[in-house]
């Protein structure tokens, strides 16, 4: 079965408004553009016979996308999430995909081998397969076909997607990836990582190779506790 990997990406400007209180505008945007690099450079590496489609509204998110070999699809930013990831799951179809993983842009440390386990799923038609959150929201939605459910993103997003699923009878799982479960939304996740992280994040958008080793770093550690 053929898979498309879509990777929904704000503006940076308006990305991470929830860590307002602890880093101040450049600071946000440089951790969404790095975040959103480490995720593509890690796609590139492990999996690049797979698919990967960014979808967004800025034209210099879509230039990055671009410079990773990525399909891009311009949405308004005024239509929301949800919206625009219906739209992927259209133009997914529309190219002949039988499945389409949604993956947010800033999970911490991407793990091959979780990615694999997940990849690895069954993926009868039609199914979803769910990656919750910490927080109870969902890092991975795997749709086989790619409008086997409707986008609920928001609070509690992957009981959300299970029960649309459970009501239109579509076959599902969840699967508890815990590299896969840790995103940075909140002030909290920085803490969990450490002041170290809060520094590094100070530093330019070019550096973000740099961030993406005490990304990792700091999240192993955690695991290991």
């Amino acid at each position: 079965m053929s898979l498309c990997i879509v990777i929904p990406m704000k503006d940076p400007s308006q990305s991470k408004s929830r860590l307002s209180s602890v880093l101040d505008n450049s600071e946000r945007q440089s951790l969404a553009l790095n975040l959103f690099r480490q995720t593509l450079a890690f796609l590139c590496q492990h999996f690049p016979q797979l698919g990967t489609l960014v979808v967004t509204p800025a034209n210099s998110i879509a230039a990055i996308a671009g410079e990773y070999g990525c399909q891009v699809l311009l949405e308004p930013a005024a239509r929301g999430l949800n919206s625009a990831l219906d739209s992927a799951a259209v133009h997914c179809t529309a190219l002949g995909y039988s499945s389409q993983l949604v993956l947010p842009a800033d999970i911490v440390a991407l793990d091959q081998r979780e990615f694999e386990r997940l990849l690895d799923c069954p993926r009868e038609t039609p199914s979803v397969v769910i990656c919750p959150a910490l927080d109870g929201g969902t890092n991975a939605l795997l749709s086989t076909p790619p409008q086997a459910i409707p986008f609920s993103y928001g609070n509690n997003s992957s009981l959300s997607h299970y029960h649309s699923a459970k009501q239109l009878n579509v076959a599902r799982q969840f699967i508890n990836l815990d590299k896969l479960a840790l995103d940075l939304d909140n002030p909290s996740d920085l803490q969990r990582l450490g002041s170290s992280l809060v520094a590094q994040l100070k530093s330019s958008q070019s550096s973000y190779l740099n961030h993406t080793t005490v990304l990792n770093s700091s999240v192993h550690k955690d695991l290991a506790v």
